[in-house]
């Protein structure tokens, strides 16, 4: 795996292995099962990520030294659905995993994730399952900065993603640093505002 970032941000382009995830509906549970919860930091929730299907699988990707360092989850359409817990982003960042690939993601969860420094990256149903039915479609870079997936043999798949998130990611920006920048222009209309309440 290698990192070609230009900026200070690794995720202005990263190439990676990928986990390769061909089913429909993970929800937040299946990421992160309840009895992980019980944390008071959200340092060590990466080693429980997807702990059923990990028991459930002597040869799941995650614990495979091949894959030790895929920062790259492609998956079946509607990912993140069921319960709204932020652990699931937390534990999947926390096992190094950057991007999540989807044709589709539960709308909570995709906030959580751009949050937390999970980036969903979302493509055609059609370009997600041919990812996810090619063993050699095995390591992608998904380069932020002019929003495509590129393959191995130079193919590419563009994506969409709100200004402010694509942002966040390439400038390493929270909420809270967002509005500091605006500190100025949110104080001019607060003023504005009391002057128009008294008069």
């Amino acid at each position: 795996m290698t990192n070609n970032a230009t900026s200070k941000s690794h995720f202005a382009e990263i190439t990676s292995r990928t986990i390769q995830l061909d089913m429909k509906d993970i929800d937040t549970d299946i990421i992160i099962p309840a009895e992980f919860l019980k944390i008071v930091t959200k340092e060590g929730l990466g080693k429980n990520v997807f702990y059923n299907l990990r028991q459930n699988d002597a040869n799941f990707p995650m614990d495979r030294e091949e894959f030790k360092d895929a920062r790259i989850v492609v998956a079946g359409k509607n990912f993140g659905c069921g319960s709204s817990r932020e652990h699931a982003p937390w534990a999947l960042k926390d096992a190094g995993v950057d991007i999540v690939i989807s044709s589709e993601f539960a709308d909570i969860f995709k906030g959580n994730a751009e949050k937390n420094g999970v980036l969903p990256v979302i493509l055609d149903e059609k370009v997600v399952q041919k990812l996810l039915n090619n063993p050699e479609l095995d390591e992608l870079t998904v380069d932020l900065a002019s929003q495509r997936v590129i393959e191995k043999d130079g193919s590419v798949h563009l994506f969409e993603i709100a200004e402010f998130t694509k942002r966040r990611f390439l400038e390493n920006i929270s909420d809270l640093d967002y509005l500091l920048d605006h500190a100025d222009e949110i104080r001019s209309i607060e003023k504005k505002r009391k002057e128009h309440l008294y008069f």
